[in-house]
This record gives C-alpha cells, structure tokens and sequence, in this order.
C-alpha cells in the first residue's frame, strides 16, 4: 500500500482548556443572573414611581373614613376612665404580657391611628408584636381596636413564635437570629445569653422586656389557614376570635405560623 493512507499513530488534535470553558459557564451563569435581578429591582422602582390614575371619589372616601375614625377616636377617649384603667392594668388578675397583631387596614387614612402603628412597629398588616399591658397600651388598644386582635400568648406559642418567625434587629438590618453567639453578643450585658433566656424574659415580662422587645423584629405572620373566621361573640371586639381571649389567640397563632 502506498504511504498515503497510512493512519499517523497520533491524530492531530487541538489543546482544550476545561477549566477555562468552565470559568466561562460561570461567568455567563452570575452575568445572567445579575442581570435578572437588576431587571427586576428596575421594574419594581418603576412600579412605584409609576403616577397611577386616581379618581377623585377614592380621595372623597379616604377625607370620610378619616373623619370617621378620628370621631370613633374621640368617643373612645371620652368614654375611657383613666382610674378605672389604672386599676384594671394593676390588677394581678389580668396577664402582664400581651400579644397583638394587625389584621386589617391595608391603608390607614387617619393620622392618629398612622402614628400609633408606627409607634407600636406594626407598619403593614400581618404584623405582630409584644407588649407590655400597662394603661397606656391599654389606652392605644382601644383607639387601634378595629384593626387588631390581642390576647395573653400561651408560652409554647411564644417559643414557637420566636423560633419559627423571630428576626433580630442589629445595626439597623433584620437579620436571622441564627445562633445564641448573637444574642449574647447584643444582649449578654442585660444577662440575656441564648434563645430560652428571651423566651423566659417575654413570658414573665422581666426587667429586661424592653431591651429584649427592641432587639426582636416585629412578627410577620401569614394569613390564617382556611381564612377569617365570621365573627360569632362580642368578645371577638374585646380581642379573641372564637371566645375566650386567651385560646384565641394561641389558636390565631397556631393557624398564621
């Protein structure tokens, strides 16, 4: 046979880098994505920049419901007693820890009731947080009530609350509490080293409530499974959904985790 058709032993071939193809993958997969995330944080601007068409009956509703609630707002306050309120809040009967959640009002149009919210951290609805029953937050309960439910929390639902939907507030970012090195590290000088010392601090409402209060965010909740349920007793307005305050409210919590 001629030397033309012989097959060489070693076919020419061209020198493949695969870490180099697989930087490029890489590269292309983070561009990708970077690229999806700023399509979608400037849609998301754009939405919110976006002047929407208004009709002018939508600004007639919101001046009406605002002189409504400011009314209900100045009924609520004449007929409130201080004493009387003084003397409930101190009274060893009633539970010294409270827990209340927003459950209506998409959007607030009375100022005072704006201002209470902001103040109580309950910004959106949904939002949930712990207080201390004293007559001053008995007083903003009252001018709230509507648009909240509140009840003594049970302290399996307080743990379940915290480990399941607790955030830490540090250096002004909501941060997940992840291990107890964080909260000893925020709160070790109050004496307040892991997770169960939280719990406790909440549940007997200790010298630390405050500084433990301002440390957790405020609770973002779901919305309850199967729905609201229609109001069946007068009690429901007086804070519990079913009857009783107290079952109520851990029954809330049970369904909106």
């Amino acid at each position: 046979m001629s030397d033309k058709y012989a097959v060489p032993n070693k076919l020419p071939g061209k020198t493949v880098s695969v870490l180099k193809h697989r930087k490029r993958r890489i590269l292309q997969d983070e561009s990708v994505v970077t690229q999806k995330r700023n399509d979608r944080i400037k849609k998301r601007t754009a939405t919110k920049n976006h002047h929407k068409f208004r009709r002018a009956e939508s600004f007639v509703m919101g001046y009406l419901k605002a002189e409504r609630t400011s009314k209900r707002i100045k009924q609520t306050i004449l007929r409130t007693n201080v004493t009387e309120q003084s003397a409930t809040a101190a009274d060893d009967s009633n539970p010294k820890l409270l827990f209340v959640m927003r459950h209506a009002g998409k959007k607030i149009f009375d100022k005072t009731t704006a201002d209470i919210f902001r103040t109580l951290r309950m910004g959106s609805r949904h939002n949930a947080v712990f207080l201390e029953n004293t007559k001053e937050n008995q007083l903003l309960l009252r001018v709230i009530e509507p648009f909240v439910v509140y009840g003594n929390p049970s302290l399996s639902s307080i743990r379940e609350l915290i480990f399941k939907k607790g955030f830490a507030r540090i250096d002004g970012k909501k941060t997940a509490i992840q291990s107890n090195t964080m909260v000893e590290q925020q709160l070790g000088d109050k004496g307040v080293i892991c997770l169960e010392d939280i719990i406790h601090e909440i549940c007997t409402v200790g010298p630390n409530f405050a500084a433990v209060n301002e440390f957790l965010c405020a609770f973002t909740l779901s919305s309850p499974s199967n729905g609201w349920q229609k109001k069946v007793s007068v009690s429901y307005k007086r804070g519990g959904e079913y009857g009783d305050r107290g079952n109520a409210i851990n029954e809330l919590i049970a369904r909106c985790l």
